[in-house]
């Protein structure tokens, strides 16, 4: 592992500190695993937002968020994401789910 060093308010290290005492862990543990579902929950916000704006396509947001094409599918469908889907991203789109 690498160390990374980042500057925090007391509201950060108190939401940090409150984290590791219900996980029962310290808060470097605390620090990875709020850093972890941040990101990955940044990345399909912008993938679903390239994919609104018709940037890319459903497989260029499940690329964008590193999920499987149907897991971007749930990701959009639960957060009222309109389908912007084209006929031709069809053949694809098959080929993905194989």
């Amino acid at each position: 592992m690498e160390n990374v060093t980042a500057r925090m308010g007391d509201e950060e290290l108190d939401l940090l500190d409150r984290l590791a005492e219900q996980r029962g862990g310290g808060r470097s543990d605390a620090i990875r695993e709020a850093v972890r579902r941040g990101a990955r929950e940044e990345l399909v916000q912008i993938a679903l937002e390239r994919y609104r704006e018709g940037a890319v396509g459903m497989r260029g947001a499940a690329e964008i968020a590193d999920v499987s094409v149907a897991q971007m599918m749930v990701e959009a469908n639960e957060r009222n994401v309109l389908s912007n889907y084209d006929e031709a991203d069809l053949p694809s789109d098959v080929d993905a789910l194989r």
